[in-house]
């Protein structure tokens, strides 16, 4: 494994991180584009199109 479980990030990080991929979530069921939603969340289209298809 590259990092360690969790990536090296507190608990508190990887809550923040998870609750940004689940209102991801909630845009890809309105219908929102990708780059729309990674734009507005200031995340990468990459990362946005990984969720879509997760």
């Amino acid at each position: 494994m590259r990092y360690p479980e969790g990536g090296g990030l507190s608990a508190e990080r990887r809550a923040f991180r998870e609750g940004i991929r689940l209102h991801a979530g909630e845009r890809f069921g309105a219908g929102e584009r990708t780059a729309v939603i990674a734009k507005d969340l200031r995340v990468s289209v990459r990362s946005v199109e990984r969720w879509r298809r997760a």
